[in-house]
């Protein structure tokens, strides 16, 4: 292991939901009800995604404005404060100073901006050798897919950036989407599942930990 990377919200903060608020409300808006039972499936994936799956499973049109008008209400709430999750960091802060020899990155799905936020309000926003943002920064790749999670691109990029082969690579992840992209990626995947995310499919993952007993499971 060279390198571990960690994803953002779900990981390292607590922000599924505001996020969840930010969707019903948005979602209200054009008469669309949505509630958590059905948000609980869509964690991880990109807000075109989420749209995407939101207006399938509806079986009605939903306008790409819904997530303009998603992204103010869950800035306005992010703005507010955005917990952390203390069992990931403290994982994290063992890494930085246990072993100093590995490299930090953060890969996440979120706008830059969001991230920079999420970090600030959790005093990380130097804790880390690269951040790599699945909205911003995947511009040299294409896909008429999305290149976002699910797809490995991000953490393909994340790597590159750290100059770290993949396989060196160890990745923590909340959601089946992500633990497929970091798995694509070909890295070592472990899947922290949270309350949002516990029912999702991780088969993916090379091992699973409950986030409230990685600390002391990683460091045996």
């Amino acid at each position: 292991m060279k390198a571990v990377i960690f994803d953002c919200d779900g990981v390292l903060v607590d922000t599924e939901y505001l996020k969840f608020q930010a969707w019903q409300k948005a979602l209200e808006e054009v008469n669309v009800v949505f509630t958590l039972e059905e948000y609980m499936p869509l964690v991880g994936h990109s807000a075109k995604n989420i749209l995407g799956m939101i207006a399938t499973s509806k079986g009605v049109d939903i306008p790409e404005t819904v997530i303009e008008k998603r992204n103010h209400i869950y800035w306005e709430l992010q703005r507010q404060g955005v917990p952390p999750i203390p069992e990931m960091i403290g994982v994290l802060q063992w890494f930085k100073n246990d072993r100093p020899d590995v490299k930090i990155g953060l890969a996440s799905s979120a706008p830059r901006e969001e991230i920079l936020v999420n970090l600030r309000h959790i005093g990380l926003e130097n804790a880390f050798d690269v951040i790599v943002s699945g909205h911003d920064d995947l511009d040299a790749y294409e896909d008429a897919e999305g290149k976002n999670k699910p797809k490995p691109y991000i953490y393909i990029e994340a790597a590159t950036r750290l100059g770290i082969a993949p396989s060196k690579c160890v990745v923590f992840e909340d959601t089946a989407a992500g633990v497929e992209a970091a798995a694509g990626a070909g890295m070592y995947t472990i899947a922290v599942p949270n309350r949002f995310t516990k029912n999702q499919d991780f088969s993916k993952a090379n091992q699973i930990y409950l986030q409230e007993f990685l600390n002391q499971s990683t460091r045996q």
